[in-house]
């Protein structure tokens, strides 16, 4: 688990972890409940266990990326999204790219860039995202898992940006990982 720095936390009386309790064990994340002491008094908060996941933002050329249409369950319907993954057990956030992005698009990255992580939703997950631009790469087809149905679509950057800007991308982490890519390297010309 990354620690992340909170300036905050450490001026403040920071409550004290007492007892935790898996509530629920699914497929892909665990509900707990946590209770603290703080004060003298204790509080409980239900906290939803989720691994650590990259979101990658991969450049097939200069200015051409690939994103993937991708059906999603909660909402019944496909996404617009960017090649992302949760990181397995054992493996770093690097390793999860390069794998993810053979499986959703076949390709396999020669270069792979920090932009930074992210926690999508800090009040009640534990889920960190790790945010890469993948570069040099190199097509090895595409082994996506048996119940993924996606499909790649490329597109220049300019034409994510406005995606986003026009909410045709919806997915936070993708809309995020775009503005702030498009952010540190600024407009074109």
């Amino acid at each position: 688990m990354i620690t992340l720095y909170n300036p905050v936390a450490i001026e403040l009386n920071k409550p004290v972890l007492v007892e935790e309790r898996e509530l629920f064990k699914g497929l892909r994340f665990s509900v707990s409940r946590r209770k603290y002491a703080k004060d003298g008094g204790l509080f409980e908060r239900d906290v939803v266990v989720f691994p650590h996941a990259v979101v990658i933002l991969p450049f097939i050329s200069r200015g051409e990326v690939v994103l993937i249409k991708q059906f999603r369950a909660p909402f019944n319907d496909f996404i617009i999204e960017a090649p992302a993954g949760v990181v397995d057990p054992g493996e770093s956030p690097e390793d999860t790219a390069r794998r993810e992005l053979v499986e959703e698009i076949g390709y396999y990255p020669r270069r792979l860039y920090k932009l930074g992580s992210f926690m999508p939703s800090p009040g009640y997950s534990t889920e960190i995202l790790h945010f890469y631009t993948a570069e040099e790469l190199e097509y090895v087809g595409a082994r996506p898992e048996k119940y993924e149905v996606m499909e790649p679509l490329r597109v220049t950057l300019e034409e994510a940006y406005k995606m986003v800007l026009e909410n045709k991308i919806v997915d936070a982490k993708t809309a995020l990982l775009i503005l702030l890519y498009r952010s540190i390297q600024g407009a074109p010309q």
